[in-house]
């Protein structure tokens, strides 16, 4: 967790919420393009890997705005409010999103032999 001030933590909530409206477009644009012949757009590896880079920074950010009450899970006598006690479990949760979406290398991998070339 990373510890920051409020207006550290509005300034990450603002530019994560940026960053997933900016992704939308794109998405569209791959969907539509899609081939004929089945195969995926190229695009999407690059789409996967910064929609899982996004899901992960919006839960850590939860997790820091939740702060020291995203530490008690399903604890009925702490007085800390249900989201904030989840926010801890649903960010190491996600963590798993870089490898279930096709890990994040083999995402790279792709985005540089069939978009960069190389």
């Amino acid at each position: 967790m990373i510890a920051s001030t409020p207006c550290a933590s509005s300034q990450r909530a603002s530019s994560t919420v940026v960053a997933e409206d900016s992704i939308f477009a794109p998405q569209l644009r791959t969907a539509a393009s899609s081939s004929a012949d089945g195969k995926p757009n190229p695009a999407s590896s690059l789409l996967k890997l910064r929609g899982s880079e996004l899901q992960q920074a919006a839960t850590e950010l939860l997790m820091d705005v939740a702060g020291p009450d995203s530490l008690p899970v399903n604890t009925v006598e702490i007085d800390s409010p249900e989201w904030a006690q989840q926010a801890a479990p649903r960010y190491l949760n996600y963590r798993k999103v870089s490898i279930y979406s096709g890990s994040s290398e083999v995402q790279r991998s792709i985005i540089a032999s069939s978009i960069l070339g190389l």
